[in-house]
């Protein structure tokens, strides 16, 4: 029997010359970056004398203010030390909001320098430099905002750094246009969006005293500001009438990523209900006219979403409260707070919950009845899906007077969509709840229920009636500024003078139950 002739071996091709050196320079790269890494871990408690910190790129900035900014890096005492500080001086640089680029490199002193004071001897002398790009001082922006009722158009323009401290000058003013018939009624949303905006604002920094060896985030940003603004928005959908707001505030802002973010105002405010329909009820004629208000105000927010238009994970607490009454034409105390959790549920699938209630009360011994233009009102494609835009609660006529206190409930599933996984769309599938106490208000149709005078009577009347119930099915795309739903609505419980909108239902916003 013949042998069969024994096969060719079979060998791998050499890996090519390139491929090596490309092997090779990956593998020196990473041995050098783990040497340098084990160096500094290791030299943390090498001492150091911090001979000098030298700043270079400041052309409108001030340089008394950048120095008193990075002044705790002279305090090192040890590398760890200059490494942290410089970090902290850096992060405090960049929220001043007047740099674009901020970084530090250590470099070794001249020759013939030799430490000075009884700190530095016997310790190794190092200059710390912090190179910093400013931005542009002029900005301006214009743009418009569509949906399927009205179209606003805006501007804004702001200097930067206007005295070298920080501070800016804002202008900003935005037009909304009204077409003469809303194309469904979903488009309700809009109603109170449109008319005319103008702002003019300054704002300078309160930079604290840093301190040696003290977390970034116990120095939060400060600013104060004051406003001047004039506003006219039109109500004339469901509340027949147009309103002006002239106005000044003062307000003081804190900012803290870790904290949360505080705002004190006081804001005094002309306000005109004018424009009254010819078909307006007499709840809204009798609010009609000119009001003062001049109120004490104080807002909480703290953001740990993983992102504010359509998250996948995180929680969301505001809180803001509000004294009318130091003067002026209107007396009353206002409280609000929402809050938000969002789980990720993985494979693309996100649970969010979000719960809203507002409390508003008349001062003690206040004469003083509670507006329409000040009053609570709930529904609509951002609040409680399924009804119109301010359709939850009370009416006279076609106009929704509002209430003195609400609780709003929102249970929402995002899914991913089939070969559209990784795109800023989502199915949504949600359930929202929602009730609205009516002020004490007589109207041409109904009798409202009185008021009650305490909170605790007030949530609990509110609490014992039915809520507003409705679920629904639709999508959800994120945009960069705003998010955009459009939902499939059914309505499952209606009280007495709630307006409806079951259907198709468009939304366009920044806040979502």
């Amino acid at each position: 029997m013949d042998s069969q002739p024994p096969l060719p071996e079979m060998h791998q091709p050499p890996p090519s010359a390139s491929a090596a050196v490309i092997d090779d320079a990956a593998y020196f790269r990473q041995n050098e970056a783990r040497r340098l890494t084990d160096l500094v871990t290791s030299s943390q408690s090498r001492p150091l004398h911090v001979h000098s910190i030298r700043i270079d790129g400041i052309t409108h900035t001030r340089s008394t203010l950048v120095e008193q900014l990075v002044s705790p890096i002279l305090q090192s005492e040890t590398l760890g030390d200059v490494i942290a500080e410089s970090r902290e001086a850096c992060q405090r640089l960049n929220r001043l909001g007047v740099f674009r680029d901020v970084a530090v490199t250590l470099d070794t002193p001249p020759r013939g320098v030799e430490a000075g004071g009884a700190a530095g001897v016997g310790r190794e002398l190092v200059d710390v430099v912090l190179t910093v790009k400013e931005g542009p001082r002029f900005y301006a922006r214009t743009g418009a905002d569509f949906s399927n009722y009205d179209t606003t158009t805006n501007i804004t323009t702001k200097i930067s750094n206007a005295l070298g401290g920080g501070e800016y000058l804002e202008a900003n003013a935005s037009y909304a246009v009204q077409p003469g018939v809303a194309l469904n009624e979903s488009a309700a949303a809009f109603a109170s969006e449109t008319g005319s905006y103008f702002q003019l604002l300054a704002s300078k920094p309160l930079l604290p005293t840093p301190r040696f060896r003290r977390a970034n985030r116990a120095d939060p940003e400060a600013r104060i500001e004051v406003a001047a603004y004039n506003t006219n928005r039109n109500a004339q959908l469901h509340q027949s009438h147009d309103e002006q707001t002239k106005g000044l505030a003062v307000r003081y802002k804190t900012a803290d990523p870790y904290y949360g973010n505080h705002e004190f105002a006081y804001d005094v405010a002309w306000r005109h209900l004018h424009n009254i329909a010819a078909d307006a009820s007499g709840s809204i004629r009798k609010d009609a006219g000119h009001t003062l208000k001049s109120a004490l105000s104080h807002s909480f927010t703290r953001d740990h979403r993983d992102d504010p238009m359509l998250p996948t994970q995180g929680t969301y607490v505001r809180v803001r409260e509000e004294l009318a009454g130091l003067g002026g034409d209107v007396q009353f105390a206002k409280g609000e707070a929402e809050g938000q959790y969002i789980r990720n549920l993985g494979h693309g699938f996100t649970l969010s919950s979000t719960l809203r209630a507002g409390l508003l009360m008349p001062l003690p011994n206040s004469t003083k009845p509670i507006r329409v233009n000040d009053r609570f009102v709930l529904g609509g494609p951002n609040s409680v899906r399924g009804f119109a835009q301010s359709g939850v609660g009370p009416v006279d006529k076609k106009d929704s007077l509002g209430g003195t206190a609400y609780y709003a409930l929102g249970l929402s599933l995002f899914a991913p969509l089939p070969r559209l996984a990784d795109k800023p769309i989502k199915a949504h599938f949600f359930a929202n709840a929602g009730s609205l106490l009516p002020s004490t208000i007589s109207t041409s149709t109904t009798i409202a229920t009185p008021t009650p005078t305490t909170p605790a009577t007030q949530f609990s009347t509110l609490l014992s009636s039915p809520p507003s119930v409705s679920a629904g099915v639709g999508l959800a795309v994120r945009f960069s500024i705003l998010r955009l739903e459009l939902n499939y609505c059914l309505p499952l419980v209606a009280r007495a003078g709630d307006r409806m909108a079951g259907g198709l239902q468009f939304g366009v916003g920044v806040s979502y139950m």
